[in-house]
């Protein structure tokens, strides 16, 4: 069994620390600040903290925490979780808590508990008659599989310090907030592959393009025209590495 835990009182170089585009990554006062934009929607602007990349991913089975808020809603994603680091569509298997939101047809708006391609939502921005409306465009993402409609915690103000924390191992993830478990989510792909720590901010949703030759998740960028954070005071980690 191995631990990590930071407190962020430096910047540690333990975390691969990652900024694309108009975005920035640092510590300030005890607190690790992911940021993106203002960006224009042409380019893609990514903020990101993990401890894996292709040249190894650390975790088999882990639980991670994450004692997180942000500092706006903004057009993009941003989560927290493990995830096995490759956007291919038939192998990736994030299992996380993921934003997700867009100007556009997007039918996945609001707050997800991910694992694998199985969703089930946590927080909805949109009006709940809309958000129905838009599952018929789920076809266009497949293969993603919402498990429930109604979201757990519409109440959550993201705004707030809550730990997220997710569990992996055994074939599935548990999923909890403050403590609190609000769902299992059956991940049987999971034993295939080792796992990293991911914490990011982005001005991109995700999804395939049918006929796509690199059988990926593209990004979708968007405008965001004030700088929006996510903040993290601290990060912990226990697993089989």
């Amino acid at each position: 069994m191995s631990r990590v835990r930071d407190d962020f009182e430096a910047k540690s170089e333990y975390w691969d620390w990652r900024i694309d585009g108009f975005a920035e990554a640092g510590v300030e006062g005890g607190v690790a600040r992911l940021c993106v934009g203002p960006t224009e929607a042409l380019y893609y602007s990514n903020a990101e903290l993990s401890d894996g990349g292709f040249g190894g991913l650390r975790w088999r089975w882990a639980t991670a925490r994450f004692r997180a808020r942000m500092t706006a809603l903004h057009y993009g994603s941003a989560g927290v979780g493990l995830w096995n680091y490759t956007m291919v569509v038939s192998e990736s298997v994030p299992v996380w808590f993921i934003y997700l939101r867009a100007r556009g047809r997007y039918p996945l708006q609001g707050v997800f508990l991910q694992a694998g391609s199985r969703f089930v939502p946590l927080k909805l921005f949109s009006g709940v008659a809309l958000y129905y409306y838009a599952l018929r465009l789920l076809p266009l993402l497949a293969p993603v599989k919402l498990l429930s409609r109604r979201p757990l915690a519409q109440d959550l103000d993201l705004g707030e310090w809550h730990v997220y924390e997710v569990e992996l191992g055994g074939g599935e993830a548990a999923f909890r907030v403050d403590g609190e478990e609000l769902a299992r989510i059956r991940v049987p792909e999971a034993g295939r592959w080792r796992f990293r720590v991911d914490a990011w901010i982005d001005n991109a949703v995700y999804q395939p393009v049918r006929g796509d030759p690199g059988a990926v998740y593209r990004h979708v960028t968007q405008e965001v025209r004030e700088r929006a954070c996510l903040e993290l005071d601290w990060v912990e980690v226990e697993g089989e590495a």
